[in-house]
């Protein structure tokens, strides 16, 4: 009981340092965005803000859902570029990990490429994307031109197109997810697969049947993340488009609402901070249920 309760203890020590950090950083700013949605706080009041009553207490959800002009344009865009994380990047993810995974000639050399834009900052890389996609010098453009000599639009600024723009500038750049599945394809014991061998799961059907179902709880991390950050998508908007013709994303109009507006509106940028945060676990839950294991075990019995 002694060592029980010792046990007990130092657990308790040793979590109470990341206990106070999660309340410090995540939960009491977190608690003070949705307080803040229902207060008037703009350049009137930057330092008091000012609590609605009762009957006006949805005044900025109102304004948002109702008046704001690029709320439902960037709740799409966001809604899509996490849904395009989700089916392209990560069977991306899982296509090149089980490649890498084979041993075959270069293969370190390949994953240490692979891996090179995950460590330049997202930032840098949509710099290097608008110079790609340049309107006047750009090599996209003059591959363009190629075919039609009279093209002399920005891609960027074509509805539609730009939006597939600001895709390929983030999808393919899953360096860190694929070491993630690559460290898990190899944690599986090789007699797993001398046992499939001898049932005739070959080639594709030892993927198949072996490797994806061993790795599922990794892939539904990686989806988790491909849908929150695409959801979360920023730096790419910003840097390419400034959310021009129909780009403008969740996070782009907060910053919009907080920073870039004259009238510096606190309250509304929190507003849609909410909604953000909701709707991201929305995502993080439906995600948990695609991939939960009854549903997992009901799909191979079905197969089988």
């Amino acid at each position: 009981m002694k060592q029980r309760r010792n046990k007990a203890i130092f657990i308790t020590l040793f979590l109470i340092p990341a206990c106070l950090c999660f309340l410090m950083f995540y939960a009491y700013p977190i608690l003070q965005i949705v307080v803040t949605s229902f207060c008037k706080w703009d350049y009137t009041n930057l330092s008091s803000p000012q609590f609605y009553g009762v009957g006006e207490l949805l005044t900025n959800y109102k304004y948002i859902f109702t008046e704001y002009p690029y709320f439902w344009e960037a709740l799409k865009n966001s809604l899509c570029w996490a849904l395009v994380g989700v089916v392209i990047q990560v069977p991306l993810t899982l296509v090149v990990a089980i490649v890498l995974s084979k041993g075959l000639r270069f293969s370190k050399f390949a994953r240490n490429v692979y891996i090179v834009p995950s460590v330049i900052s997202s930032a840098a890389m949509g710099l290097i994307f608008l110079q790609l996609y340049n309107a006047r010098y750009g090599p996209i453009q003059q591959i363009i031109q190629k075919f039609s000599p009279d093209f002399t639009d920005s891609i960027l600024l074509m509805e539609g197109i730009n939006f597939w723009a600001i895709v390929f500038a983030y999808v393919f750049f899953c360096g860190t997810t694929t070491i993630m599945l690559l460290g898990q394809i190899h944690s599986i014991a090789p007699e797993l697969y001398e046992a499939g061998k001898i049932d005739g799961a070959k080639g594709l059907k030892r993927e198949l049947y072996i490797t994806i179902p061993l790795v599922m709880p990794t892939i539904k991390t990686v989806a988790t993340l491909a849908a929150t950050s695409g959801f979360l998508l920023y730096n790419e908007v910003f840097f390419l488009t400034n959310g021009a013709a129909g780009t403008k994303s969740i996070t782009y109009i907060i910053r919009e609402l907080a920073i870039t507006s004259s009238r510096t509106q606190y309250a509304r940028a929190n507003t849609i901070g909410v909604v953000q945060i909701v709707i991201g676990l929305l995502l993080v839950a439906v995600i948990n249920f695609a991939f939960s294991e009854k549903k997992i075990k009901n799909r191979g019995g079905e197969k089988a």
